[in-house]
């Protein structure tokens, strides 16, 4: 068997192998196809369009079957047209016929006959944050609102134009003269309310000057002058969702608006057939009718089949499919750059190997970017608590879930944090991830990803620097003889967390000292910090003066596997709290870790400001999800939490040693100078492939 298809951009599209699960697609010409198809081939091409035109011909002649593709219901993170188009987010392979032919049955209905039973506890959550995030087919950033002539309408009618030619019109029995009635309806709801006005969505397309659409020209075919002044022609690019949330009820003839606006529970009335229309969900107007029967179903089944059982969605990081909840929060991750924002971003004082890679993490937020101070400049950006006397800037900082390989040790970071407040680890001032603990209510979506988070977290034991060999601790459970055992966790004490996130205890012996002296009867395991053992950071104690204190001083032991026999952890402000309270432990802070104050952990200092109590979901989902920034080094895009955890774990090999040589260090170094020098000031990737 082999995939025969007549279109160019079908051939060399590299997605449509992993689409097709394919090693090749062939590209014919009508001249010499013929001969060469065998009959267990399979022609696929364009939807309807032109380009495909010969493979559908060649396999109505032969009697192979062809396969129907087109771009999914949401489909782009960028606009197409400022897009390769290789970067689709997902597609549809249609093998009975096509979800805008109403000539036929498409695989919806197959789907929608078929069904079985609908996951409706998904498909309820997948909606809401389809809505929640404002996804649509195309999500490129749009204007915030509406032109102001007309922003503050509250009682309209919205009718959706659409492109001269789409095949989405004619294939669904609609025309120019479904257009007119469709103009026609509108004038006759206007004739009825005094007070109703009427907007006019014109196609993106047209926006961007590609294509022409139908009802400007339609509106001066003899439209008196008091009702036409009560139609409103929209230019601006506004979110659908916007468009759609204010409106009395959508109007259309075959366009995916009307889908969406079901999505809101709006009234939508249908000028020709779409795959939506005649299932009992709409108004429907076309005086063509449908040629086959099509099931009434509920909205819910019908978001189901055409979301999440229709389409194939592949993952932007490694190009396989995945799962519509995937594509979803890739999106998410992406608007969450888009709430920053800057005209020209300066980052002072920054080192060579930093340069090198922070401009991937923000180039969403700011217009351009420079490493010195100018009269350009319109925001600062700092590298953590460096220069603490600065209010008004911004802060960023490592991760959480860091990268394979210490940050001391030169390894690029998956995972930076972005501040306008201040930085998570100053627990002595407000900070971004703190006001977000205090506000941020987690949705029925985001309480399952954070639950299947932790779940993911637990089962790949993912650490910050997920560099720590594994090692055999049942010993210490032994040892301590039915003791509760505690682990000590060492900090590297010139850290500026130690600095800003340590209160009346400062260093390391000192909380070894008073841990001692709140838990006289545990078995008390010391671990020193991961920076400080391997070498590249001062500071370690001498494990005799350890010994004094506790029962067991370890280095290169697994903080995961540390976690499997103890029973409390103790910190000033350590990371590692995090990670334990993830693991369901025990965790008493003596300083002001960012995790503390929420009522899941036993703490020595006060926190007036962190004013509720958390579930360690939302804990969770706040600080790696709504806080943190990821970037995948292969795309050099901004992704997920999931997907780094996916990265780190086929980078990350069963045992690592964790001290680094000199020359090691310094090869690393510069790799990272020669970035630094070759990339232009300003310059990383962006939403869709273009560059800043």
């Amino acid at each position: 068997m082999a995939y025969l298809t007549s279109s160019r951009g079908i051939a060399r599209n590299p997605q449509i192998l992993n689409l097709l699960k394919a090693n090749s697609v062939r590209l014919l010409s009508s001249m010499r196809a013929q001969k060469d198809v065998r009959s267990d081939d399979i022609f696929v091409g364009w939807g309807y369009k032109s380009t495909a035109e010969i493979a559908r011909k060649l396999a109505a002649k032969t009697g192979c079957a062809y396969w129907a593709i087109e771009d999914g219901f949401i489909s782009w993170l960028g606009h197409p047209v400022q897009s390769k188009p290789y970067q689709r987010l997902s597609y549809i392979v249609d093998k009975h016929g096509m979800y805008y032919d109403a000539s036929q049955p498409s695989g919806i209905d197959v789907l929608l006959d078929q069904a079985q039973g609908v996951d409706s506890l998904r498909t309820e959550r997948l909606l809401g944050q389809l809505l929640n995030l404002k996804v649509s087919k195309y999500n490129h950033p749009r204007s915030s609102k509406m032109d102001t002539t007309y922003h503050q309408l509250t009682d309209y009618v919205l009718l959706v134009d659409q492109t001269v030619g789409d095949a989405s019109i004619e294939c669904s029995s609609g025309s120019e003269d479904s257009f007119q009635t469709m103009l026609n309806w509108a004038v006759a709801q206007l004739k009825d309310d005094e007070q109703l006005q009427c907007i006019i969505k014109t196609h993106p397309d047209v926006i961007l000057g590609k294509k022409k659409g139908y009802l400007v020209d339609l509106l001066k075919r003899g439209i008196a002058e008091g009702l036409l002044k009560r139609i409103h022609l929209l230019s601006d690019d506004i979110s659908p969702f916007d468009l759609i949330k204010d409106a009395k009820s959508v109007a259309t003839v075959s366009s995916q608006l009307g889908f969406e606006a079901l999505w809101q529970n709006k009234a939508v009335h249908c000028f020709a057939w779409p795959f939506y229309a005649g299932r009992g969900l709409t108004r429907d107007h076309c005086s063509t009718p449908l040629t086959y029967d099509r099931k009434q179903v509920p909205l819910y089944d019908l978001v189901y089949a055409a979301l999440i059982q229709y389409p194939t969605y592949l993952h932007p990081d490694h190009g396989y499919e995945c799962e519509i909840e995937d594509i979803v929060d890739y999106l998410d991750a992406h608007f969450a750059t888009r709430q920053w924002h800057c005209e020209y971003l300066s980052i002072p004082n920054i080192s060579l190997w930093k340069r090198s890679f922070i401009p991937e993490f923000i180039a969403q937020s700011a217009k351009k970017l420079g490493f010195s101070l100018n009269q350009k400049t319109s925001q600062i950006l700092l590298w953590g608590m460096k220069q603490p006397d600065i209010k008004q800037c911004w802060r960023i900082e490592d991760g959480f879930i860091r990268s394979v390989g210490l940050g001391a040790d030169l390894r690029r970071p998956n995972s930076l944090v972005l501040d306008d407040l201040g930085i998570y680890y100053n627990g002595k001032q407000p900070s971004r991830l703190e006001a977000l603990l205090n506000s941020y209510e987690l949705n029925t979506y985001e309480q399952a990803r954070a639950e299947n988070l932790l779940s993911t977290l637990r089962s790949s034991h993912i650490t910050k620097y997920n560099v720590e060999s594994p090692q055999d601790v049942l010993s210490f459970k032994n040892s301590a003889s039915g003791k509760p055992i505690i682990l000590v966790i060492g900090q590297y004490q010139q850290d500026l967390s130690m600095e800003f996130g340590a209160v009346d205890i400062k260093d390391n012996l000192s909380l070894l000292k008073q841990v001692r002296s709140d838990f006289p009867d545990a078995y008390l395991i010391y671990k020193e910090h991961p920076d400080v053992y391997s070498g590249v950071r001062p500071g370690r104690l001498l494990e005799g003066d350890v010994l004094k204190i506790a029962d067991e001083y370890v280095a290169d032991v697994s903080l995961i596997s540390l976690f499997d026999v103890v029973d409390r952890v103790c910190t000033i402000c350590s990371l590692s709290g995090f990670e334990a309270l993830m693991r369901g432990l025990m965790v008493t802070t003596y300083g002001l870790p960012f995790y503390g104050g929420w009522g899941l952990t036993d703490d020595r200092c006060e926190y007036p400001r962190r004013s509720r109590q958390l579930d360690v979901s939302t804990l969770v989902y706040v600080t790696l999800v709504r806080y943190s920034r990821y970037v995948n080094w292969h795309t050099r895009m901004i992704t997920t939490v999931e997907s780094t955890i996916h990265q780190i774990n086929c980078e990350r090999v069963h045992k690592m040693e964790l001290k680094t040589n000199w020359f090691a260090r310094q090869w690393r170094k510069m790799g990272y100078l020669t970035q630094a020098i070759l990339k232009p000031h300003g310059t990383a990737r962006r939403a869709g492939g273009v560059r800043s």
